[in-house]
């Protein structure tokens, strides 16, 4: 079975779009959404709708519970806060209701998915320091996160630690043997970087929003990148005054 992994969409309904369009270009059968839908961009709606029509896992991140009131507003910074702040006034209440209902985390199809990570679904971020403690809290042998907006791949080594995997786009990598726990990287959301959040976009924006291809018969996992144009959305943000 062929299936899209993304996560971190972060209300940038163009983005999303060019995700799920070369998502569903390369035959996959499901998707799975790894969480953080809102909390950045100005397109709530569309990312919520997109999510919900697509998506066969949909997870819940900390942005996420930012919008529905878990989370206090103002721990998830200046930029996601004005962002869901417009959520909460343009989402319809079956929306809402439909992200209340959301879980941080899944299992499915023998693969286990988070949004931060196995120890913490909300908050911990996965790295070089705790990366082999993640793996090690990890039951299946394929695991999958979201959270750090950097597209990795993690397997896990004798003693308990974890090697990291130098991840090539379009090139299919071998996750047969041992266990693994992939991130897909950001869809609407820069790597971290001294670029702030829309400077950071821009400068991403040509390489394209990143996404995750799993063929769980072949047991390989693909890193593909959907390019976009970052300018409609910072105007609309601009208009709105995200930025």
């Amino acid at each position: 079975m062929l299936v899209a992994v993304f996560a971190d969409a972060h209300a940038h309904g163009d983005a999303l779009d060019a995700v799920l369009a070369s998502a569903i270009a390369c035959g996959t059968e499901q998707i799975w959404s790894l969480g953080d839908t809102l909390g950045g961009g100005p397109d709530p709606e569309r990312t919520v709708t997109a999510t919900r029509e697509r998506c066969t896992i949909a997870l819940a991140g900390n942005h996420d519970y930012g919008v529905t009131g878990s989370v206090e507003p103002s721990r998830l910074g200046p930029v996601a806060d004005r962002s869901n702040t417009l959520a909460r006034k343009r989402l319809s209440s079956d929306d809402m209701a439909w992200l209340r209902s959301r879980k941080p985390a899944a299992r499915r199809d023998g693969v286990q998915a988070w949004h931060a990570s196995p120890r913490n679904p909300v908050w911990e971020f996965v790295g070089t320091r705790n990366a082999g403690a993640c793996l090690g809290a990890q039951k299946a042998p394929l695991g999958l996160v979201g959270h750090t907006h950097v597209p990795d791949a993690w397997q896990a080594t004798a003693g308990g630690g974890a090697r990291r995997i130098t991840i090539v786009p379009g090139v299919a990598l071998d996750i047969s043997e041992g266990k693994w726990l992939l991130n897909p990287g950001a869809v609407g959301a820069p790597r971290p970087s001294q670029l702030r959040w829309w400077n950071g976009l821009d400068a991403q924006a040509a390489e394209g929003a990143p996404w995750l291809l799993l063929d769980l018969d072949e047991s390989t996992a693909t890193w593909h990148r959907a390019p976009f144009d970052p300018a409609p959305a910072r105007r609309r943000a601009r208009e709105l005054g995200l930025v």
